[in-house]
């Protein structure tokens, strides 16, 4: 195990938060401990969530100790069932209250793992009541499931109500598009479960249009946020939701510290990116990551061509990694780090300001380990990248987000990125972000998936985000 970093003043919420980040996955016993000297309530919640997930999967017998301390907790049943089933061993003849709770909870929530393992728990006295919760569950069926058949089978219908679950469960591209188009055949309706009509809502807003629901059903959306499971993730479905509404529903939206930092939105964000952050003495380490498979491959083919025979540029290349660097007589460099996607082999190199993803979405979970409070620009190349704003956000702190709501694409990725880089090379401390994307509009402007890709500070959930960090962690 590598050292523990020192501890801060308690006093240091910023440092504090980070230590808990870095602690999360080597001991997150620790981060646990951390997170409950948080000041501010929703973050401390969240970092003890995720603390005590991790802590559930690494040492069952640990959370175990820990199940008095989070029984309560409304995140409590997004433990998953089969590590809920290794804690409550460990409880399960000393307190066998809290051991029924936990497994009736997460049996509810995740069924079909609580319905593989019945032979495990039946015997026990209240096996038959998580059972049950399964099975009522499970009578529900799951939105991928649904949705994929609506899919190939667009002449099913389903009840309006159905239309919202499905739309507020929606993740991949193809389940979105199906949920979409479910919304624009069902009236809104100002009854409905106000999770779902959020979600719903938020799914419709992040196309980029305003809203065309009736004000009544978006005062309903916005309410509830700091009751909420999760209320730091619902708080960012309302923001995106009032992106594309009009000024009156900030009305329902309650004064709490997170209705403040909401409100907060409606004032004009500033366009610009200071680019001597990206520079720390004169050099911007730039970190490139690409995956193994055909899309990782052609994307890093791609983005060596668009280098390749540039004077202005040098390459230096081993089996696992190419390094770029640029000869600009200005007093800035850059040096890209990039992997070879067929590499196993770890790349040292310094930390980075700016990082890029390349490939598939579904690899963003290798890309995450890369993302630290070092950054100061995050280019998410892949499809739908703006679902994963809240972990750039939340371990980037001070960085800037570019991503697309839609489709991303090697031609608009390489011709942004390279663009780009030739911009940060030039004289001048100040990039607008609005005059850099009308630079773009020659090439790209015809592209419906450039369309897609959106600008800093036209990103609500990463505007709130942030905006929410910065107050959350200089809490008095």
């Amino acid at each position: 195990m590598p050292p523990l970093p020192p501890a801060p003043a308690v006093a240091d919420q910023a440092a504090l938060f980070e230590q808990a980040q870095q602690l999360m996955g080597m001991a997150p016993r620790l981060a646990f401990d951390k997170a409950s000297i948080l000041r501010a309530p929703i973050l401390r919640e969240r970092m003890r969530r995720d603390a005590y997930l991790a802590l559930t999967r690494s040492n069952p017998k640990e959370a175990a100790a820990l199940l008095p301390d989070v029984i309560g907790a409304r995140w409590l049943p997004s433990v998953h069932f089969a590590q809920a089933l290794d804690v409550a061993w460990h409880t399960v003849a000393t307190q066998p209250a809290l051991s029924k709770q936990l497994l009736v909870a997460t049996a509810a929530r995740h069924p079909a793992a609580a319905l593989r393992e019945v032979r495990q728990y039946i015997e026990l006295p209240y096996g038959p009541a998580i059972r049950d919760a399964a099975r009522r569950a499970a009578g529900v069926p799951p939105a991928d499931l649904l949705l994929l058949q609506l899919k190939q089978n667009p002449t099913q219908t389903v009840s309006p109500a159905e239309a919202l679950r499905l739309a507020a469960s929606a993740q991949t591209e193809d389940e979105r598009e199906t949920a979409l188009r479910l919304l624009r055949q069902h009236p809104w309706d100002t009854s409905a479960d106000v999770p779902a009509l959020r979600g719903a809502l938020a799914l419709l807003a992040e196309t980029g249009s305003l809203l065309p629901v009736p004000t009544a059903v978006i005062l309903r959306a916005l309410t509830g946020i700091d009751d909420a499971e999760d209320p730091l993730a619902e708080a960012v479905k309302a923001a995106v939701i009032l992106a594309a509404s009009p000024a009156d529903v900030d009305a329902a939206i309650s004064p709490t510290p997170l209705g403040r930092v909401l409100k907060s939105l409606r004032q004009t964000a500033s366009p610009t990116l200071h680019i001597p952050d990206l520079f720390p003495n004169g050099l911007c380490v730039q970190r490139y990551v690409f995956h193994d498979d055909d899309d990782g491959i052609e994307s890093f083919t791609s983005f060596l061509a668009a280098y390749a025979n540039d004077p202005n540029w040098s390459l230096q290349r081993t089996p696992d990694r190419i390094i770029l660097s640029s000869r600009s007589a200005q007093n800035r460099r850059i040096q890209i780090y990039a992997n070879v996607p067929s590499s196993k082999a770890a790349i040292a190199a310094p930390r980075p300001t700016m990082l890029v993803h390349r490939g598939h979405d579904h690899h963003f979970d290798a890309t995450r380990k890369f993302l630290t409070h070092d950054a100061r620009l995050v280019f998410l190349g892949s499809c739908r990248g703006m679902a994963n704003v809240e972990d750039v956000v939340t371990r980037c702190r001070r960085a800037q987000m570019i991503a697309t709501r839609g489709i991303g694409t090697t031609a608009v990725n390489d011709a942004f990125l390279r663009a780009l880089n030739n911009r940060l090379l030039e004289p001048g401390d100040t990039l607008d972000w609005n005059q850099f994307w009308a630079t773009l509009q020659p090439a790209l402007g015809a592209s419906q998936h450039f369309r897609d890709y959106v600008q800093p500070h036209k990103n609500p959930a990463a505007r709130f985000l942030a905006a929410w960090y910065r107050e959350a962690l200089s809490a008095p």
